[in-house]
This record gives structure tokens, C-alpha cells and sequence, in this order.
């Protein structure tokens, strides 16, 4: 392209025409009218760029300079959104995001850097916390890798081959063994839960439920295992319940976050069914008691794993 060739100017806020620079996406042509104390507040590259001639194009109002800029439209504008505090900006895709950030890292523009990291934990988290975990890895933030991280214990099996994902490319390998250390030392504390529980509260009402207080008469008990239970010591479980540790333990270690144990209803309803089966166990409160430890087995894996932290240094 040539400088005769048409420009169009950008949409609002950018076609202020009492602006003291413009600068012009050579890609698309397109004319971004702006501040010269913006950009040299956002970046100092700017700055600098700002006391040198500026020959290389001429804008038709006299006096204005243009600066030619390899960045696209699509990219420029959310870039320079970011620099404008009253400003909203979005971004159209990820990949618009990561072109944004690469152009703040260009210009040294930190804050508007920070700013569209967390625009884009805000907009992309649910479905690309792999991705912002390694544009987190690659760019320093800590706490957004750590969110990011967190966010992957939804995906069962983290370590297999096949957990790839579109910007693998951007992340190290040793940021990419500190995600798997992560996934399996969360998996290691969440199926802990189940295999003891000291940590529940020492209420009475505890220590009579189904689970570890069946009526004498109970003929479901099997193989009955100890466990520890409150702060009442080892009690022996009923072996529906056991399955159920065993089983959700299982599932926990692979993928572990609390969704796991809310979808995770088959073996729950499984567990119910056995106990119902015994008379014995169907006269107490199996539904009821099982709904309560479900509802403190689910707080404390979200506990413990939120106490472990990924590894950044």
C-alpha cells in the first residue's frame, strides 16, 4: 500500500478531530485520531517516539502528525480503549485479545498490559483457562496462572496427550509441569477427604448419622471399615458408604473440583438404593443424612484444595 490510497477514520472515540496525533493501521487504513499525552503517559516508547520528526506521512490537517503502525484496526482499537480510563473495551475472540497484549508488550504499554489480562480472565475464562493459563505464564501474572490453574481441575486426567490446547505453543515446559504438578497435587488433597473424617464438626448429630451408626439389626455391613469420624475416633462405616468414599476418591484424584462430586450422581444414588435395600438401615434418616454429608463433603474438598498453590518461581 501507498500513501495515496484511501484511509478511512475510526469509530468514536477515535475520530476526534481535536486529537494531536493520528495513528494509521498500514494493514487496513484505518485513522485513529488520539492524544499525544495519552500515549505518552501508556508508553513510553511513544514518548520517545514523540520528540523525533515525524516525515514519514502527512495527514490533510496541517500540523497533525500520523504514524504509521503495523497493527490492524480489530487490534488497534481495543489497544487503545485499554489506554483511556473511562473507556469499555472487549475483545472479539482470544486470539484478538493475545494480538492486543503482544501490541502493549510491543509499545511497553504496562498498564494497559495488566488491564487486558484482566479483560480477558473476565471474558474467556470458562472455556479457555488453558490458553490464559499460558498467556498468564508468558506475561508474569501470577495470580490470573493461578485462577487459570484452578480452573483446570475440571479436566479429568490433565497429564494424558491428548489435553492439548490452541496456544500450548506460548508456554514452557517447566510452566507446563508446574500445571500438571498442580492438577495431581489438588487430586492427592481432594481424595484425602474421603479417606479420613476428622475434619467433620463433632456435633451429636454427626455422630448418630446412617453412615457409621446403623441399627443392631442392620444386615447390609459386610466388610465394615474403620474410619476416622470428627473427633469421635475410629467408627466402623456401613459398606455402602464405603463404595461411595472409595468410588468418589476415585473420580476426585482424576479431576479435582467440587463438580466432580455434584455430578457425580450415580454412585450417590447407588449408595442411597443399597442402604434402602436393609430394613434395618431404611427406618433412619439414609436420604436425609446423606444429603447433609454430601453437602460438608463438597465444602471441604473446595477447602482444600483452594490450600493448594501452583508453583511459579
Amino acid at each position: 500500500m501507498n500513501a495515496e490510497e484511501p484511509t478511512t477514520t475510526a469509530t468514536a472515540p477515535f475520530d476526534n478531530l481535536d486529537g494531536d496525533v493520528i495513528l494509521r493501521s498500514i494493514t487496513d487504513r484505518v485513522d485513529f485520531h488520539t492524544f499525544k499525552v495519552i500515549l505518552s503517559l501508556m508508553s513510553p516508547v511513544f514518548k520517545d517516539m514523540f520528540t523525533l520528526p515525524q516525515n514519514d506521512l502527512q495527514s490533510n490537517v496541517p500540523s497533525i502528525p500520523v504514524i504509521p503502525v503495523t497493527e490492524s484496526s480489530t487490534t488497534l482499537k481495543p489497544l487503545l480503549l485499554l489506554c483511556y480510563p473511562a473507556a469499555t473495551p472487549t475483545f472479539d475472540s482470544l486470539n484478538n485479545a493475545k494480538a492486543v497484549m503482544e501490541a502493549a508488550k510491543k509499545y511497553d504499554m504496562q498498564a494497559a498490559l495488566s488491564r487486558a489480562g484482566d479483560l480477558a480472565m473476565s471474558l474467556f475464562l470458562p472455556t479457555h483457562f488453558l490458553d490464559l493459563y499460558a498467556l498468564s505464564c508468558r506475561f508474569g501474572w501470577q495470580h490470573h496462572a493461578q485462577t487459570a490453574a484452578t480452573k483446570s481441575l475440571e479436566i479429568k486426567n490433565l497429564g494424558r496427550p491428548s489435553t492439548k490446547f490452541e496456544n500450548m505453543h506460548d508456554i514452557t515446559a517447566l510452566d507446563h509441569h508446574r500445571l500438571l504438578t498442580y492438577h495431581h497435587a489438588c487430586g492427592v488433597a481432594a481424595q484425602a477427604v474421603g479417606n479420613s473424617l476428622s475434619w467433620l464438626d463433632p456435633w451429636v448429630s454427626i455422630k448418630n448419622m446412617a453412615m457409621w451408626s446403623p441399627p443392631s439389626d442392620c444386615v447390609c455391613k459386610g466388610l465394615r471399615k474403620m474410619l476416622p469420624v470428627a473427633n469421635f475416633g475410629e467408627l466402623k462405616i456401613a459398606s455402602w458408604f464405603d463404595v461411595y468414599l472409595v468410588l468418589s476418591g476415585k473420580e476426585l484424584w482424576e479431576r479435582p473440583c467440587v463438580s466432580t462430586i455434584k455430578e457425580f450422581l450415580m454412585t450417590y444414588s447407588r449408595a442411597v438404593s443399597s442402604a434402602s435395600d436393609c430394613a434395618a438401615c431404611r427406618r433412619m434418616a439414609v436420604v436425609e443424612d446423606m444429603v447433609d454429608f454430601h453437602t460438608m463433603y463438597i465444602a471441604q474438598v473446595e477447602k482444600v484444595v483452594a490450600n493448594v498453590n501452583l508453583e511459579t518461581s
